[in-house]
């Protein structure tokens, strides 16, 4: 059975629906544990296709990426088509590079050797690695711990991390999860240091015994490479000329450039319901980086209880705050990806005071529920459209802050 990849206008992704044309990447199930890119049409294939958007698809990081862009000219010349197939092969270099140092389950990568290593090792490890650990250390302070890469052992715990997560057949253990906390919470000592152009990671002494093994710190930076991964493509689509188009990693990171055609240029998105089909919200944008972060991609439900693969570094289980949903658009792409993590994480009023501090300058959607009823939450509702009833605007705004009614 074969999963189609769809884009722009009227289609689904697990993130976000935006308006655009149906694409044509088709990426088979078997292929989705590995990275694998589809050839891009030939310039006659193109022209002959009668489509107005050239396109590069494939999945590698253990998502979906899409590229695709238009032209002012609808690529009339053939010159001009190759230049966005030199594009698609940078972007490519760029995705392939960033697994290959970052994966936590590539066995050559940076990540992953370090995980390997034992308690107090120093690993050395690639640029690429040092800058997006680098990125994740300040960010973790910033958001008080509620954004932790080294919660990876209790996502794990708790059967989630893979593209073939499931329930557990028992429950974890108070202990276990208690003993993956421990660990997670030792990211505050994690050291990356520089020397002579070479980079390294050193690893906190702390380790606890699961089950009769000892366990050390282990990373999984997959979610904030991929806003890294967004931040340099973003910036090679603006250095190739091309003004239009999108680039789409799993839906729920995207660099958006400009609508060639709508009024204003603007894309218009609708950010997926978490518990009903199609969006419970919509809005407008154009030359933004975005992110979304859901209890919803990863989920199951234990006696009535959602557990998902988000968890709360302050309990090293599963996120419990009311937070479905959250969308931040502008700013940096990794950034944006670790802050919606955070902001699950932390809960409502938490993460109303967080982004009231420090997220004036981006537009942020939430999606709270509080005793069944769902609620959203934003502080530009001036540009957001609800699209479903059974939600009602929760906040009001007052000289730019978020007041919860």
């Amino acid at each position: 059975m074969n999963k189609r990849l769809t884009t722009l206008c009227a289609f689904s992704l697990s993130a976000v629906l935006i308006s655009g044309v149906l694409s044509s990447c088709n990426i088979g199930e078997t292929q989705k544990s590995d990275s694998y890119f589809m050839p891009i049409a030939s310039y006659s294939q193109y022209k002959s296709s009668g489509s107005t958007m050239a396109e590069g698809c494939g999945h590698v990081m253990g998502t979906d990426a899409v590229l695709r862009i238009a032209d002012e000219n609808n690529f009339a010349t053939e010159e001009r088509y190759n230049a966005f197939s030199n594009l698609w092969e940078e972007v490519k270099g760029v995705l392939l590079s960033v697994e290959n140092s970052v994966s936590a389950t590539i066995e050559t990568s940076c990540i992953y050797k370090f995980n390997q290593a034992k308690a107090g090792s120093t690993v050395e490890i690639d640029e690429t690695a040092y800058e997006i650990l680098s990125l994740a250390k300040t960010v973790y302070e910033e958001t008080d711990g509620y954004f932790n890469p080294a919660v990876y052992q209790s996502v794990r715990l708790f059967g989630f991390g893979t593209a073939y997560y499931k329930k557990p057949d028992t429950m974890p253990s108070y202990e276990s999860v208690q003993a993956y906390k421990t660990l997670a919470d030792g990211f505050a000592d994690l050291t990356v240091s520089k020397s002579q152009d070479k980079y390294y990671a050193t690893k906190p002494q702390t380790t606890v015994s699961v089950d009769g093994a000892v366990h050390s710190l282990m990373l999984d930076l997959g979610g904030i490479g991929k806003g890294w991964c967004a931040d340099k493509i973003n910036k090679l689509i603006d250095e190739s000329g091309f003004k239009y188009g999108y680039l789409s990693l799993g839906s729920s990171t995207m660099a958006i450039k400009r609508h060639n055609s709508s009024d204003g240029n603007n894309y218009t998105l609708s950010v997926r319901d978490p518990r009903a089909n199609g969006g419970y919200a919509k809005f407008a944008v154009k030359d933004s980086c975005l992110s979304t972060s859901g209890d919803y991609e990863q989920f199951y439900e234990v006696d009535g209880v959602r557990y998902c693969h988000i968890i709360d570094p302050t309990t090293g289980s599963p996120i419990q705050t009311g937070v479905a949903s959250v969308t931040i658009v502008g700013g940096s792409a990794a950034q944006d990806d670790a802050l919606t993590t955070a902001l699950s994480a932390m809960g409502t009023v938490q993460a109303v005071e967080y982004i009231n501090d420090r997220l004036s300058d981006r537009f942020v959607l939430m999606l709270v529920f509080e005793e069944g009823q769902g609620k959203i939450i934003t502080n530009r509702p001036d540009q957001v459209t609800i699209i479903n009833g059974a939600y009602s605007l929760g906040n009001t705004v007052a000289e730019g802050k978020i007041v919860l009614n």
